[in-house]
């Protein structure tokens, strides 16, 4: 066969594929209606969508890119979701922010994205209606959890119903080079994962924090001799040249995101749930909170403390389990739990990110 034959075959391979789109988006149009009559389910079904894409992955036997494969289906579940009702995300801005990539990543460009600030209004955003879902920073494989949103959880009646990982590549962006750059600004954790970088090349330069990387290169693109710490992106929507590329001290620095919603997620096969929960002020609470989860050969993937705010030196924890809050063995570890707490506050059971 020559070129134009072949060339021939991926025209009637590419019309297949557009036949088949339009099977699908009629048979959603249809699902849509359905779930519209009976009030059935969301609009956005987080543990159907990892079904899909993880059945997909597991059929594909390497002979397509595995990262391309999820980024294509995950474009098309949002363009048919779209077709229902297209989602309004709220993520930390302003747009090109690491937050806003993750966003894209998760939900597809098919979503409306709404940029909030600073990020635990985005609970407020969701809450109100404003939004539909929300896309929070959790915690950093360097600098550790975002304290600010963990507190939110204290006192949002909102669900966290999927989670989304997203490798972070800080860049050090500017209109000017690199050595008569007097200013940066960025988000503090940027600075804190890049302070050995920061401390070898810029020393003694004037560092600034706000509210976002993409508010940082806003900043930078504004006023002479200033600098940002952020993506590529940012650089590219505010033009920023890269004037230090990937300046982060550790080169396996990954974030990790929370899709805040009005429900939970049904039990996809791999997931994982989030609570809250207060022990009583005695000897060996906490180790018999543990000793139930172990009992039950549960995992406990996190553990993190912080303030009650009802009463001095009293803390409240915020744990991340393995399983689904629906499996047996969560289920009655919870029970058991709930009897030796002062409080238990299930936060979401949803499919683990990859």
């Amino acid at each position: 066969m020559n070129l134009s034959a072949y060339r021939n075959q991926l025209d009637q391979i590419d019309d297949q594929i557009l036949a088949l789109l339009h099977q699908r988006a009629e048979i959603v149009k249809k699902i849509g209606k359905l779930k519209s009559s009976t009030g059935a389910e969301n609009i956005y079904v987080p543990h159907r969508e990892k079904q899909i894409i993880d059945r997909l992955k597991a059929q594909n036997d390497n002979r397509f890119p595995v990262a391309a494969l999820e980024t294509v289906y995950t474009e098309i579940i949002s363009a048919c979701r779209a077709l229902e009702k297209p989602l309004s995300i709220a993520f930390l801005g302003p747009v090109g922010s690491f937050g806003h990539a993750a966003s894209l990543r998760h939900f597809g460009s098919s979503a409306e994205f709404i940029a909030v600030m600073p990020q635990p209004d985005i609970f407020t955003e969701v809450e109100s209606g404003r939004a539909d879902y929300g896309v929070v920073a959790i915690e950093n494989s360097t600098y550790g959890t975002v304290r600010d949103v963990l507190e939110m959880f204290q006192q949002t009646t909102l669900q966290i119903c999927s989670e989304c990982f997203l490798p972070i590549d800080q860049n050090l962006l500017s209109k000017s080079p690199i050595e008569q750059i007097t200013k940066i600004y960025s988000h503090p954790q940027p600075f804190a994962q890049c302070r050995e970088w920061l401390r070898q090349n810029l020393k003694g330069v004037q560092q600034i924090e706000v509210a976002s990387t993409s508010e940082a290169a806003q900043l930078a693109a504004s006023e002479p001799n200033a600098a940002a710490i952020a993506s590529k992106l940012a650089g590219e929507i505010y033009g920023l040249s890269v004037v230090g590329e990937s300046v982060m001290d550790d080169r396996n620095n990954m974030t990790r995101f929370l899709v805040l919603g009005p429900h939970s997620a049904g039990q996809s096969g791999n997931d994982r749930t989030s609570i809250l929960f207060a022990i009583k002020d005695r000897v060996g609470a906490l180790w018999e909170v543990l000793k139930v989860l172990r009992s039950y050969e549960i995992n406990m993937s996190k553990i993190e403390s912080l303030p009650s705010r009802t009463k001095a030196w009293e803390y409240v924890f915020f744990v991340d389990l393995d399983g689904h809050v629906e499996d047996e063995n969560v289920r009655k570890a919870l029970a058991e739990i709930e009897e030796l707490c002062v409080f238990v506050k299930i936060l979401g059971a949803y499919p683990r990110g990859t």
